[in-house]
């Protein structure tokens, strides 16, 4: 088959005027990513102790997928989709720089049992014999679908993944922060206190940001772009609309297309200079003399980069 969209609609292919723009701010977002992987590596190589010494290059490796997936959506004019990309490089963004700020070790282990906890709630649900699992089946069942849920539990990968999470759990350096999840989850009188919480951490993403002094980025990005992922703003897909009309904005809308690539590459940026200070600090060098062959180009792009764009 070979159907045709309606281009005015979904005009696949972009006016070459503004495919030059989308084309320019794709290939600088691809060049910071591009040093991001020398400083994984970077990272990799450097000797130290221990599994949770590995999240923050965890962290890091997400933020640098996220924003390569934002180069691409950008070079195809798809930038609302990038912005639900924006809000997920923010909360890994935020998130490396909360366990960096200080206390890393004990703010990496926090993430460590936090996630071992909500994988062991997950799979409990899969073993028969585990109490919430009645419940999930009944959840299931409710579904009404045509398909045979028992060779879904019960399985030995399942319960071997059970045993690791208890096994990580219960070893000497993750025993305090476990219990240290227990009285969070009564302080706060919920039973899935965030990572960020423990040792009276804050208490959601907002106060996170907040105590990272990040607080006009949560309100007038962050939470707008929550948009982008909930049905709130589906509206937005209209440019008017009357009593008797309605017009619908295109498909691959490239309104905000500046504002997408301006942020990637800032808080790419931050989050570099903030993990080489902090993680590698004899690689800080590296990134200054990068930056100084990056920053006149750049800068360029931006002041250049001139969008006409109407509703």
């Amino acid at each position: 088959m070979n159907t045709k969209p309606i281009d005015d609609i979904l005009p696949r292919i972009a006016d070459e005027y503004l495919q030059k723009i989308l084309d320019d701010f794709s290939k600088t977002i691809d060049e910071v990513v591009n040093f991001g992987t020398h400083i994984l590596l970077w990272d990799v190589e450097y000797k130290r102790e221990g599994k949770d010494n590995n999240i923050p290059t965890l962290f890091l490796r997400n933020i640098i997928e996220l924003s390569d997936s934002i180069s691409v959506l950008t070079k195809n004019s798809l930038i609302d989709p990038a912005k639900i990309q924006i809000r997920a490089l923010l909360e890994n963004h935020f998130g490396l720089l909360y366990i960096l700020q200080k206390d890393e070790r004990q703010r990496a282990l926090s993430f460590m049992v936090w996630r071992a906890i909500k994988d062991l709630k997950y799979y409990k649900q899969f073993v028969s014999e585990n109490p919430s699992s009645k419940e999930f089946k009944a959840k299931i069942l409710k579904d009404e679908m045509d398909v045979d849920i028992t060779k879904f539990f019960d399985r030995p990968d399942v319960i071997k993944i059970i045993e690791a999470k208890v096994t990580l759990l219960n070893k000497p350096e993750f025993k305090e922060v476990h219990q240290e999840y227990m009285r969070t989850s009564k302080k706060l009188n919920t039973k899935n206190p965030n990572w960020y919480s423990l040792y009276d951490g804050p208490n959601n993403f907002q106060e996170m940001s907040n105590r990272l002094k990040k607080t006009v980025i949560y309100e007038f990005q962050y939470r707008k772009y929550s948009e982008n992922v909930h049905v709130t703003g589906i509206q937005k897909g209209f440019a008017k609309a009357g009593k008797d009309e309605a017009q619908i904005i295109q498909i691959r809308d490239f309104e905000h297309c500046k504002d997408v690539f301006i942020s990637t590459v800032s808080y790419l940026l931050e989050c570099y200079a903030e993990y080489l200070t902090k993680r590698i600090p004899e690689k800080r060098n590296e990134l200054t003399e990068w930056y100084k062959d990056f920053k006149e180009p750049y800068n360029r792009i931006v002041s250049e980069s001139v969008i006409n764009y109407k509703k």
